[in-house]
């Protein structure tokens, strides 16, 4: 009993110096980069929607990866602290504001939340000049906002607000638009944090790896093994698979399409992975 109160006293010191580690970053600026040599209808453009590890050194790193592609790229500060439905009227102020229809073509890519954005913004207002989305999804990080919501409710009341409990309680609405490209990058690692939550992760059920349990149907999806830490940095994995299917509506001949035969609560330096 004694060693168990330990533990969930060591998680939540552990837990609480990484949310003020990083509490600068609930809210991030908006950032793009923009080639003002062309006009709007003679580009096509980027736009990346972080999720809950939004920072400003990730943005940074998306900018300079994705800037000298031929794309226009914005990064908005879509995220409200209150509900998901305010992060989409942000989005569609954003998207106004921006002239964004002007471009001949749009295309994005998101993070969990901003998946769960970006799709109800096109249920509600129809995909427009929308015409790739690339999902980045994770069957554990997805479980993520329950194990901080349930377990650490106050230190990630402070660095998120309410959104968090609006999060659990907004139901995935998929895209049921044919005409938009859609593909899913699908992470196979757990990160630091919910490796220290393993157990009450578990507890939730199986982990469920079939691409139809994500509710979205795609045209093309791999599996990596960056965790949703890395995800925000590690684009030398991942950029050109990105660019991959914007270019060509499918992910390259080597992304992998079967999971990896791990445990997913191992850190990727003891699979020896870099």
């Amino acid at each position: 009993m004694q060693k168990n109160k330990l533990t969930n006293v060591c998680l939540s010191l552990c837990v609480l110096l990484f949310i003020l580690c990083n509490r600068a970053t609930a809210q991030v600026k908006f950032v793009r980069h923009i080639n003002a040599e062309l006009s709007k209808s003679e580009k096509e453009a980027l736009i990346i929607l972080p999720g809950f590890g939004d920072s400003k050194k990730s943005r940074k790193k998306q900018i300079d990866f994705f800037k000298e592609k031929g794309y226009d790229v914005y990064i908005p500060s879509y995220k409200n602290k209150k509900t998901v439905e305010e992060c989409v009227q942000k989005f569609a102020a954003f998207y106004t504001r921006e002239e964004m229809t002007q471009y001949k073509k749009v295309h994005v890519f998101s993070y969990i939340i901003g998946s769960w954005t970006i799709n109800k913004f096109i249920n509600e207002y129809g995909k427009g000049n929308i015409s790739t989305i690339v999902y980045n999804r994770s069957p554990i990080q997805e479980r993520a906002p329950y194990i901080a919501f349930t377990y650490l409710k106050r230190m990630s009341r402070i660095k998120f607000g309410p959104i968090l409990e609006d999060f659990l309680n907004t139901k995935y609405s998929p895209i049921v638009n044919d005409s938009i490209n859609l593909g899913i990058i699908i992470e196979a690692k757990a990160t630091k944090i919910m490796r220290l939550y393993k157990k009450k992760t578990i507890k939730m059920g199986p982990l469920n790896w079939q691409v139809d349990s994500l509710y979205q149907k795609t045209d093309d999806y791999f599996f990596t093994w960056l965790n949703h830490e890395q995800m925000y940095s590690r684009f030398d994995i991942v950029g050109d698979e990105v660019l991959n299917f914007i270019r060509l509506g499918k992910f390259s001949s080597i992304a992998k399409k079967e999971n990896y035969d791990w445990d997913p609560f191992v850190s990727y330096k003891k699979e020896g992975l870099k």
